[in-house]
């Protein structure tokens, strides 16, 4: 992995975990500091960051994490919640027997998480992450996939800006069950329903924390 690239993970695992927040700061100077990068590969990874909407690059003046409103956050969640529709419905129509058996394995081991456990959320996150792009690669639509990769990364920052993710795991998991049986019995338009579904009350529960949030 290039310095550039080093760079970009580093940044945009901070940013999924909120160990950057709304309208942060960030200095140049502080991450050379943290990855002894110069300035070129560190300024090549936030404007990647920039161009997949996590941070604003203000000329003359420096860079900072995005401070979104209620309404840019639900109109991204519509645009995600189709995106992911669309990729369950293709998965359901054209997913090997081989993948189905991977994506129950993975299904198993979230189904399988202590959720009373403090490392609970890191686990969901992992699982739910490879779940999700299992999807994706049964539905054999890498434009899409790649887009939709993006924008998981932007959807588990809100979610823990928001609430984290212990506030809806229980419940997704058993929503993931029903996705599973969809795709098993190749039944596109359910797959997608349920997707759709899915994300949306991941949605919903992102603006109840960050309205709650906002309130104090």
């Amino acid at each position: 992995m290039n310095k550039k690239d080093e760079v970009y993970e580093l940044l945009v695992g901070r940013l999924v975990e909120a160990q950057y927040t709304f309208g942060q700061k960030l200095s140049v100077k502080d991450v050379a500091a943290d990855t002894g990068a110069s300035r070129q590969p560190i300024m090549a990874a936030l404007n990647r960051l920039s161009a997949e909407g996590f941070v604003r690059i203000i000329p003359q003046v420096g860079c900072e994490v995005v401070n979104p409103d209620r309404n840019q956050i639900a109109d991204f969640y519509l645009m995600f919640e189709r995106m992911e529709g669309l990729l369950a419905e293709l998965a359901a129509a054209r997913r090997t027997e081989a993948q189905m058996k991977e994506l129950r394995d993975i299904q198993a081991r979230i189904r399988a998480i202590d959720f009373a456990l403090p490392e609970s959320a890191r686990a969901y996150l992992d699982l739910n992450r490879a779940f999700h792009q299992l999807i994706h690669d049964m539905a054999q639509s890498p434009f899409v996939d790649e887009r939709q990769s993006s924008n998981f990364n932007m959807s588990d920052f809100f979610i823990n800006q928001a609430v984290g993710f212990s506030a809806f795991m229980g419940g997704a998991a058993q929503e993931h069950e029903e996705i599973v049986e969809a795709i098993e019995t190749k039944s596109p338009s359910r797959a997608r329903t349920l997707s759709e579904n899915h994300i949306a009350g991941v949605a919903s529960s992102v603006a109840a924390g960050l309205r709650a949030k906002w309130a104090r």
